[in-house]
């Protein structure tokens, strides 16, 4: 996949290079603003300033994705240490068997203090 993009990326490259040199010899008139001062460039310098315009601001996205990336990121590690933690206790609490087990059941009963019917109790 990588390699299908930088070719893609080439192709492109040299498409935009190719159509700059190509109308390097026109000149253009560029006009910034409603009352702003008029310039006479070639075709290649509007070219390139476009280029050069269009990496800056794709390159701004990648760096606030960037960014958006590492912050959720680092929200999922907090929620698993927090998971982990809470895994870890639930281990250690049926290790050292806290909780009160109903009288006559085994491994896999409930604590006596909840109020979970099984199928042999009586309501």
């Amino acid at each position: 996949m990588r390699v299908l993009i930088f070719l893609l990326a080439a192709g492109f490259a040299i498409v935009v290079l190719w159509v700059a040199l190509a109308n390097a010899g026109q000149e253009v008139t560029l006009t910034l603003g409603a009352g702003g001062v008029a310039r006479t460039l070639s075709m290649a310098e509007v070219i390139f300033g476009s280029v050069l315009a269009g990496v800056f601001f794709i390159g701004l996205l990648a760096v606030v994705e960037g960014i958006t990336l590492r912050v959720e990121n680092l929200r999922l590690k907090r929620r698993l240490h927090q998971l982990e933690e809470e895994i870890l206790d639930l281990r250690n609490l049926a290790i050292s068997g806290t909780g009160a087990l109903a009288p006559g059941r085994g491994v896999g009963a409930v604590p006596a203090s909840s109020n979970v019917l099984l199928p042999d109790d009586e309501p």
